[in-house]
């Protein structure tokens, strides 16, 4: 065991949400001296305000394969019996920033766990005088979400570029947060993006066209993982119910069900014909189950086709799924605590279930990690993490995890 080190730090001045990249010679907007928005050093003032936290929640990812990754979020409920989170009162330190749009961020033994804006702020008087200050917190996609597109006609280009494209629009300029993007392995066509497009929405096409993966890390980075990128990884992380290599858990869920299983995909792009794959023997099993894919934005007619042969290949059969555990962290050592709070969203792990009756006698699974969430209240921190199953994927060359022969996991 040992004992963990919590920290919440809030920005109270007049820093505006598209900061954060400092100053930067030769631009127009981020280069004009004596202003008070980039600064030299890059420098946020993040006040320290843990020793006022009463407890913290936080949620990030989806919640299962197939669903959209949705905006982070984070609960921060302060004690307020001095008013230092009233916004009505004038004497506070924090006077007249107690306001939305305030940059927050989270951290566990010097590791993030969430970053980003305060939305709302919630005051809650208990008589006679006791007082909450609770603060409602999102991560990048708020921002994103709220930009549109103006009508453009895009090149051909790789999923990757595409992101990028569009996040450096005039009209988008996402200049909010810092952005790590991957190549991407499909391409995307040159088809007409209409007038006042969601943003967010059509990076999620772009998403889709490549199997990949678009969210807002745990710093607050705006992320595009494509396909190869995930299954080139290892894994860090290894759960198991003895508690080694890694970390044991508290519980684990299991599940088996048809809410994924599709046999039938049909795909679509402006590329041209649908694109319509089955499996007979699933079908003669299960009936017919549809999955309709039906805004891509791949280039070609083939990739469109790649696309539904990938999606049939991981869903035409149930299978018994790991889908999230839990797990103290003040029951583990330094090191494991800090190997759990490096996990990230689309991270590649394994969990172990061992069993003292029946056969096998254990059953090694290869997870991804599709959604974590913290509790925290003195004394306690509960990480839980949500798992997308990786069983189907079969052997890929050159994969660290998924290209080696003989691995009984696989």
């Amino acid at each position: 065991m040992a004992v963990l080190t919590e920290k919440v730090e809030v920005v109270f001045d007049e820093t505006p949400v598209y900061d954060g990249i400092g100053f930067t010679l030769d631009d127009t907007e981020k280069g004009v001296l004596n202003q008070p928005y980039y600064l030299l050093d890059g420098h946020l003032d993040f006040k320290d305000v843990t020793s006022e936290v009463a407890s913290v929640s936080i949620n990030r990812g989806r919640s299962r394969q197939l669903d959209q990754y949705q905006t982070g979020n984070a609960t921060v409920s302060f004690h307020n019996l001095t008013r230092s989170f009233d916004p009505l009162n004038t004497a506070s330190a924090y006077y007249p920033y107690v306001i939305p749009r305030r940059y927050i961020r989270i951290s566990t033994n010097g590791i993030y766990t969430f970053a980003g804006l305060i939305n709302t702020w919630n005051i809650e008087y208990q008589m006679p005088d006791d007082s909450f200050a609770v603060a409602n917190c999102t991560d990048a996609f708020s921002v994103l979400s709220g930009q549109n597109i103006n009508a453009f006609t895009p090149d051909v280009e790789l999923t990757g570029s595409r992101v990028s494209t569009i996040l450096n629009l005039p009209e988008i300029s996402f200049t909010g947060t810092a952005v790590s993007i991957d190549p991407g392995v499909s391409t995307v066509g040159a088809f007409a993006v209409d007038d006042q497009t969601d943003a967010l929405g059509y990076l999620r096409q772009v998403e889709k066209s490549e199997q990949g993966y678009f969210f807002a890390s745990k710093n607050n980075t705006l992320k595009f993982r494509d396909r190869d990128s995930v299954l080139a990884q290892t894994g860090g992380v290894a759960f198991s119910d003895t508690g080694s290599p890694t970390s044991s858990y508290m519980t684990l869920q299991v599940e088996t069900g048809d809410e994924l299983i599709y046999n039938r995909i049909v795909a679509t792009s402006p590329a041209g014909a649908t694109q319509t794959v089955t499996d007979a023997t699933s079908i003669a099993k299960y009936d017919t189950v549809t999955l309709e894919a039906s805004d891509l934005l791949n280039s070609t007619t083939s990739e469109v086709l790649d696309i539904a042969n990938l999606l049939l290949t991981q869903y035409k059969e149930p299978e018994v799924r790991f889908t999230g555990l839990s797990q103290q962290l003040v029951a583990l050592s330094g090191t494991n605590q800090n190997l759990l709070l490096g996990l990230e969203l689309t991270d590649l792990a394994t969990v172990t279930r061992t069993f003292a009756t029946g056969a096998p006698a254990s059953v090694t699974k290869y997870v991804l990690v599709e959604g974590i969430s913290h509790s925290i209240i003195p004394g306690s921190h509960t990480m839980t993490f949500r798992f997308g199953s990786l069983s189907s994927i079969g052997l890929i060359l050159n994969s660290g995890s998924f290209g080696l022969l003989d691995n009984a996991s696989l």
